[in-house]
């Protein structure tokens, strides 16, 4: 591992956006529960989505890095006798064999180490996916105005000094990027959105909402 990995303080995490299914997610999620029987969360935080695809009778499994994610997911799927698998895990050294997964959700976390790791953990999702599988996956976009290459470590990932997420790598990339690092998949969708306003808030992220499939055996 090229940039040490760190999680988030889940408990000073305040609950709302972050216990709801993502809007961006949820069409995506609405078909995967029509079709799919096994789903991974990776860096699951609460387990918004993790939950939601065991509410509705799936297999669901979900990892994070924060010991304190994986006690509240395990908490709430208790409260609501419904059966989430959990296990404290970094996202480019995920436990499982391969293929194991109808589809995998990577929301807002695979950003969160250098370049390298990003490829890591692309390689261990296509890996952990069944042959026409999906992967949904969020990236940091260079266009957003918190990125300055002049304050990277590798011409990608700026490590943030103080706030919230002191200390948290954020690694940006372009669709030329994108482009590369999916190479091995098929992109269903890859679309770049700015929030102005989002849930009634100012909002100044821009990312990348990218929607994959793994090609079946023998064909691209």
């Amino acid at each position: 591992m090229g940039i040490e990995h760190k999680a988030w303080n889940w408990k000073n995490v305040a609950q709302g956006s972050w216990d709801e299914i993502s809007e961006e997610f949820l069409p995506v999620a609405l078909q995967w529960c029509d079709k799919f029987e096994t789903i991974l969360d990776v860096g699951a935080g609460r387990g918004r989505h993790a939950l939601f695809f065991a509410r509705n009778g799936l297999k669901s499994c979900a990892v994070d890095l924060s010991p304190d994610a994986v006690e509240m997911i395990n908490k709430q799927a208790e409260a609501e006798n419904i059966s989430v698998e959990t296990a404290v895990a970094d996202m480019t050294a995920l436990p499982y064999q391969d293929e194991m997964f109808n589809g995998v959700i990577c929301f807002h976390t695979i950003f969160h180490t250098d370049y390298e790791g990003v490829k890591k953990a692309i390689s261990e999702i296509y890996r952990v996916l069944k042959h026409d599988g999906e992967a949904y996956i969020t990236f940091n976009s260079m266009d957003n105005p918190n990125f300055d290459v002049k304050k990277t470590v590798d011409g990608y990932t700026m490590i943030p000094q103080d706030g919230d997420e002191m200390g948290i790598p954020h690694c940006y990339l372009d669709w030329k990027d994108l482009f590369e690092l999916l190479k091995d998949f098929s992109i269903v969708s890859m679309n770049e959105t700015i929030n102005f306003i989002r849930r009634s808030k100012p909002s100044r992220g821009i990312h990348y909402f990218v929607h994959l499939k793994k090609p079946v055996k023998g064909f691209t």
